[in-house]
């Protein structure tokens, strides 16, 4: 049987079924995504100045990378518009034109995702922030993944009743040799790999489970022949293995739940013991953060103890102060007061700071001047550093092309990460809603890559119904373009 209007239009309506489908699927597109904007508007507007983590600028945010997401943009628009064409393509029998404009257009999704790509592993694993505990925040680069604990462990204590321990993934190098001391007539175990391991640990866990079932039927047993003081359930579910060179371990804070200068006790009960050899976070610091912090009690701001760096906070507040004077010249010709929300924002709160001006810092606290470097300033004599405390000198500081490295302890730090989903609702919101139109894109890819990949059977049978078929991926097509021209201005621009 033949399905009605699956190539010509209904006369009442003008529709054939595929288009009448897509814009019944579109409309749920247009009610999940602007769930999401709403979302956005909400959040975003319901911010309190001072209270909340402030809502980062989109220019600030991407920073060099706004120009990328212009470029997607144009990158959507032309893959939009070389739909168009392929369709007429179609239309005018062009088998040969049609594949070249649909093969561009899904070009144009590659390179649209490659460049996301670029832009999310910029954000994940090169920008960080730290939150300090008066909420004073540094922006810049965590260094050598010192957000980790490291340790040098010499044993480790472990659940044979739960998952695998947690410790296994934060082994840094090579696989140790670890040895289970056996009771009086067991063999000693000795695990030498990571598969070694995960083989003896699934045994042991099953030998303690049928342990525990064979130790429960006695102890049932025992109570149901009317034994006064049946002998308890004793099992052990535990294991502690041994290695006799110390082995080093990377710790995810996010996986401890407590640590001290011997031990690590992970989130699942593995503890593993030895001795604690780094605590604190090496960050490369480029801006400094204040918006939290009250104005009047931001110089006395806790960054400034741990940036160490007396001629960097001169130039924070003299930037600050700048900034001020111009926006109180621009309310003062508007006959109007300087609103509260512009005095706890970005444009005087947040600035880039440099570290050590122009000087090479080493270790013994030493400095070279600008001359050495071949880096000399004009008529900039009375620009110098303050001379370092000595909490300073002992820090580890490092050079890394225009930024300096300092040492942050970790017991001033209330909160750091990469600039993910965890560090805020508007990251959250844009890795959402970015990850959700990227897979969009993939999706509507992939379904015009079929027509013209699989299509040339339907072309040649009716032309018109693959005619038809282009037409309503188009229509997808273009609602994925729309929707990233909302998400343009709004994540980046705003």
């Amino acid at each position: 049987m033949e399905i009605p209007y699956e190539v010509t239009p209904r006369r009442d309506t003008g529709l054939y079924n595929a288009k009448l489908g897509v814009w019944l699927f579109l409309a749920s597109e247009v009610m999940l995504f602007g769930g999401l904007f709403s979302a956005y508007v909400f959040l975003r507007v319901g911010v309190q100045d001072g209270v909340d983590n402030p809502w980062p600028w989109g220019l600030n945010v991407h920073k060099d990378y706004v120009w990328l997401g212009f470029i997607n943009t144009l990158v959507l628009i032309f893959s939009s518009v070389g739909v168009v064409f392929a369709w007429v393509a179609l239309k005018e029998r062009n088998w040969r034109k049609f594949q070249i404009w649909m093969y561009t257009v899904v070009a144009c999704a590659a390179v649209f995702m490659c460049i996301k790509g670029v832009e999310y592993n910029s954000k994940l694993n090169k920008h960080h922030g730290i939150k300090l505990i008066d909420n004073s925040v540094m922006e810049g680069k965590i260094k050598d993944k010192t957000d980790q604990i490291r340790f040098d462990a010499t044993e480790v204590s472990f659940s044979l009743q739960g998952g695998i321990p947690i410790f296994l993934e934060s082994i840094d190098g090579d696989f140790p040799t670890l040895k289970l001391q056996g009771g009086e007539g067991e063999e000693e175990v000795t695990i030498e790999s990571e598969s070694d391991f995960k083989k003896w640990f699934f045994d042991a866990r099953r030998q303690v489970a049928r342990d525990l079932v064979d130790e429960r039927k006695r102890y049932r047993g025992e109570i149901a022949d009317g034994v006064e003081s049946p002998t308890p359930v004793s099992v052990s579910t535990s294991a502690t293995l041994v290695s006799a060179e110390p082995f080093k371990v990377r710790g995810n804070p996010r996986k401890i739940v407590a640590h001290t200068d011997d031990a690590i006790n992970f989130r699942d009960g593995t503890k593993v013991t030895g001795k604690l050899t780094g605590d604190d976070v090496i960050f490369e610091i480029h801006e400094v953060d204040l918006q939290l912090v009250l104005p009047q009690n931001q110089r006395d701001a806790l960054v400034w103890e741990v940036i160490d760096d007396e001629q960097a906070k001169k130039d924070f507040f003299a930037e600050q102060h700048r900034v001020y004077e111009e926006i109180k010249e621009y309310y003062d010709k508007k006959g109007e007061i300087i609103p509260e929300k512009m005095l706890r924002g970005h444009m005087l709160n947040l600035h880039y700071v440099h570290l050590g001006h122009g000087e090479g810092h080493h270790e013994d606290g030493e400095h070279k001047g600008d001359k050495e470097n071949g880096e000399g300033h004009e008529g900039d004599d009375e620009v110098h550093s303050s001379e370092s405390k000595p909490s300073a000198k002992e820090a580890d500081l490092h050079f890394s092309k225009d930024h300096v490295a300092i040492t942050v302890p970790r017991d001033k730090i209330k909160f750091m990460g990469n600039h993910g989903p965890r560090y805020g609702n508007y990251y959250a919101l844009y890795f959402t809603m970015t990850a959700l139109h990227g897979l969009h894109v993939v999706g509507g890819a992939l379904v015009l890559l079929y027509f013209v990949v699989f299509g040339k059977r339907i072309y040649l049978k009716n032309p018109e119904h693959l005619a038809n078929r282009v037409e309503v991926g188009g229509l997808f097509w273009h609602f994925v373009d729309l929707i990233w021209i909302f998400l343009f201005p709004l994540m980046y621009l705003l």
